[in-house]
């Protein structure tokens, strides 16, 4: 009987110590750090439960006042609701109708509408809370510490999950499903896959609501997806529920396994296009025309052949520096696996004129030219290149109309560029480029356009791109209403278009 308390103090002394060892990296309000702040968080718990009360006695007596009013406002209407005619025939019933419409209905509308100062102290003491409750690091200390006894007790995330702690049993200390999703999340930021697995299912078999129970099965096939277990992965996210939206997860991991099948299967280009010299886009393109192959013609997609040479490749590379791809607040890029860099003022002179002779299309206001390098593993998922800007935004900064892509070294094995949707492959072949419209004549974005670059097997991969945009083209391209509007279909989903 004694062992049991023994280990039970043990228990918690360890765990004690640890986070007072912890409180040196964190900030001196942690209240991880020890029992003392345990008991403080307490009392700001009691504090957050009576001010809630007081919110729901608040919400309580405005429902009271609305129910009551309600009940007169039914009876009246079931008078009319008996005899329409008789009840319209008083005069004095139909004043009492305009006046209750005209009066009564606009006193209730600024009552849903107004809130009194009375009735957000509680939402306002609230907020001033908000400084006392536990930080990210109390609870990653928390984490930390019930991990480390796992480790130290071995025990299972069944058992604390059942309030069994080294022996000493106290059902009533039993984890929540939430509980145990959080630690698993834990686990997998502290790269220990096999126990993450574990509370994931330990949070699965507690979970009695699905919509909360896909949370976990979100986080067990997002570790999965890490760890490119694709087959496993797709398993978990199949449980999502239909009336959940779309999620950035959902979205990415649709683009991975679409990225892996397509870059895996044989796409064949269409047949029946042509393979011509370019003479018409522009004068000079008639004294040196461009080798030019079709590829599609919705969306319009061709590949210029020998179009940019050795020394301006040279030049690029001598003038540019890579760095890591990044997204917006220089956040590391969760899509593409790459380094980027922009290029030379003068190159970037030099190729705009090229770029015009092979589109036609004017390069003021387009985004600069963009380098970028695939290493081995290198990859871009599927996504389209247009941003679909709102209304107002589009009028102001424009869309991307176009992209250019050159490729500016051959690759030993993998690094494609593929259309899924129109069954297209491009294989990277020094000083070859590839150029597409984004957008339908009529403005109208082109699902079509979706792209993906497949990963580097072997070697290194350069392109360069650039992305042009439509406001300069009012007069090149003008905008035609009834011409390449959306497809009669617009189930466009991106399952639909896996290999």
């Amino acid at each position: 009987m004694y062992s049991k308390y023994l280990k039970f103090i043990g228990f918690l002394s360890i765990f004690t110590i640890y986070c007072q060892g912890f409180a040196k990296s964190v900030p001196k309000k942690s209240y991880a750090a020890s029992t003392v702040g345990l008991m403080k968080l307490l009392e700001v718990e009691d504090d957050l439960v009576e001010n809630i009360k007081g919110y729901v006695e608040v919400l309580k007596k405005k429902l009271d006042l609305v129910e009551q009013s309600l009940i007169t406002m039914s009876s009246e209407h079931e008078q009319m609701d008996n005899d329409y005619e008789m009840y319209l025939g008083n005069p004095v019933n139909s004043f009492r109708l305009l006046h209750r419409l005209h009066t009564d209905w606009r006193k209730w509308h600024n009552y849903a509408l107004n809130t009194n100062k009375w009735e957000l102290e509680p939402i306002e003491k609230a907020h001033k809370m908000r400084k006392l409750i536990p930080t990210a690091l109390d609870l990653e200390c928390a984490c930390r510490g019930i991990d480390d006894l796992m480790t130290f007790y071995d025990l299972t995330p069944e058992e604390l999950a059942a309030g069994n702690l080294a022996g000493y049993s106290k059902p009533e200390t039993a984890l929540t499903a939430q509980d145990c999703l959080a630690l698993g999340e834990f686990c997998i930021g502290n790269r220990n896959k096999e126990r993450a697995e574990a509370w994931f299912n330990t949070s699965l078999a507690r979970f009695e609501n699905t919509l909360k129970r896909y949370s976990a099965h979100k986080a067990w096939g997002t570790l999965l997806m890490m760890d490119q277990e694709f087959t496993a992965a797709s398993y978990h996210f199949g449980k999502k529920p239909e009336e959940l939206e779309h999620s950035n997860v959902d979205m990415l991991f649709e683009n991975a396994i679409a990225t892996k099948l397509n870059c895996s299967a044989v796409v064949k280009k269409p047949s029946r296009l042509l393979c011509r010299y370019n003479s018409s886009t522009t004068a000079f393109t008639k004294i040196a025309p461009l080798k030019m192959e079709e590829l599609s013609t919705d969306p319009y997609m061709v590949v210029y052949h020998d179009v940019i040479y050795d020394s301006e490749i040279d030049l690029i590379f001598n003038s540019s520096q890579l760095s890591l791809s990044l997204i917006s607040a220089g956040q590391k890029s969760e899509v593409r696996s790459s380094k980027d860099s922009y290029i030379d003022h003068t190159a970037s002179e030099l190729l705009d004129k090229r770029v015009t002779d092979m589109t036609g299309l004017n390069m003021d206001g387009s985004e600069a030219f963009t380098l970028i390098n695939y290493g081995i593993g290198g990859h871009y998922v599927l996504h389209h290149d247009y941003r679909n800007l709102q209304n107002t935004t589009r009028l102001d900064e424009g869309d991307r109309i176009a992209t250019v892509l050159f490729y500016l070294g051959d690759v030993d094995s993998g690094g494609a560029t593929i259309f899924p949707m129109i069954n297209i492959t491009v294989t990277p072949k020094k000083g070859s480029a590839v150029f597409w419209y984004n957008l339908h004549n009529s403005g109208a974005m082109n699902e079509k356009t979706l792209h993906s670059a497949c990963p580097v097997i072997s070697g290194s991969k350069y392109v360069l791109t650039k992305w042009i945009n439509e406001l300069p083209q009012a007069f090149r391209t003008p905008c035609m209403n009834n011409s390449n509007l959306l497809p009669e279909s617009n189930d466009l989903r991106l399952e639909k278009y896996v290999v």
